[in-house]
């Protein structure tokens, strides 16, 4: 269950870069945002903290990354240490979302937009607004 109103923070793990994309429950639209610097998985918090406390979500949506086949990743270990600790951190609902083929998707993008942001970085920031739009769509 959504709520009526709030932010919808949405993330794409990881190891170099972390996607971040805002949504709220209105009009469940979502936005790029951009993407926050990692070192072996590990966010700068610091800058996290700053982004989380001037959007003030409600709810977070994190990508979660199943095989194609539906079997789970070998990476969905560090997602779910991410997730655990953004939980626990931030003390916000946190909702896990199916990323598959979203990837692919934020690289389509990616070859239409025209942005300043790197790629990799860029890639990551499509793919939690991916993630953050097919949950809006699966909440109808």
């Amino acid at each position: 269950m959504i709520e009526e109103s709030g932010v919808v923070m949405a993330f794409d793990y990881g190891l170099r870069n972390i996607g971040i994309a805002i949504g709220q429950n209105i009009t469940k639209s979502a936005s790029t945002f951009y993407a926050i610097k990692a070192k072996e998985g590990e966010p700068d918090w610091t800058k996290l903290d700053s982004i989380v406390d001037e959007w003030e979500p409600t709810l977070f949506v994190v990508g979660d990354p199943f095989n194609m086949d539906g079997t789970k990743s070998e990476f969905q270990k560090r997602i779910f240490k991410f997730s655990t600790e953004l939980k626990n951190r931030y003390e916000i609902r946190l909702h896990m979302m199916d990323e598959r083929l979203t990837t692919k998707e934020a690289k389509e993008r990616i070859k239409v937009e025209s942005s300043g942001l790197k790629e990799s970085a860029n890639k990551h920031s499509i793919s939690a607004q991916i993630i953050l739009e097919d949950w809006f769509r699966s909440m109808n």
